[in-house]
């Protein structure tokens, strides 16, 4: 089993103001447009509304997949949330692991045994695909939670593996969606949902969309957003 390079690094943050609209091409057409720049960071921000958690099951079991290429064919990064499942598994804290293909690469934990415990729990975080200095970085940044407090933004939650990549075009923003769910407890979780993905080129911000994308919906959060609809 190979294992990673496990490193730190600062990510600064240079914004423009172009995004996708709704009257404008969409994300997939400026990812793949002949004069789009490299792309070097992708940034995906995600939300979980916990409902009821179980902890003396450890439930709700969360997984976000994020990556430069499709976890069935290339690498890419899990993020277990309220568990973790290396080398065996553990209940509470939260695991990032990076694999290519079936192949593990390696993966660090933090916050074991911590478990979600709060009823109506907001859970936010992002997750971060880089390229910098001939290397390809995947972390978790900006986490926020009641039961675990902030989260992200150290090397708990960071790898960093030498790469040829020299852009991230090829990032498939339906990915994520189509590989995280909720594993475990699914009828604890009100609702999972992608809130926002950005690309950046070394210039700043090239593309944005800011559209709700669920992983993961109960009927009930259904009915409290229609009847937040219904009183505006």
């Amino acid at each position: 089993m190979l294992r990673a390079l496990l490193l730190i690094s600062a990510c600064t943050l240079i914004v423009s103001t172009t995004n996708v609209f709704a009257d404008g091409p969409t994300l997939q057409e400026l990812l793949d447009a002949p004069d789009a720049p490299e792309i070097v960071r992708v940034e995906e921000d995600w939300e979980i509304l916990v409902g009821e958690p179980l902890p003396d099951s450890n439930l709700p079991q969360i997984v976000t997949v994020f990556g430069p290429t499709d976890a069935e064919f290339g690498t890419h990064t899990v993020f277990e949330f309220n568990h973790g499942t290396l080398p065996t598994f553990s209940e509470g804290g939260m695991q990032l692991q990076v694999w290519w293909r079936s192949a593990l690469i390696g993966y660090r934990s933090q916050h074991f045994p911590t478990e979600l415990e709060y009823n109506g729990e907001l859970i936010q975080y992002t997750t971060v695909t880089r390229l910098h200095d001939h290397r390809l970085q995947m972390y978790i940044k900006s986490g926020t939670s009641a039961s675990f407090g902030a989260f992200g933004g150290t090397e708990n939650l960071h790898v960093s593996l030498l790469t040829l990549r020299e852009d991230l075009n090829p990032y498939d923003p339906e990915n994520s969606l189509k590989y995280s769910r909720v594993t475990f407890g699914a009828n604890r979780v009100n609702r999972f949902v992608r809130r926002e993905i950005r690309f950046y080129s070394e210039e700043g911000l090239y593309a944005t969309e800011s559209t709700d994308r669920y992983v993961h919906k109960l009927s009930i959060d259904v009915e409290l957003d229609e009847a937040a609809v219904a009183a505006e």
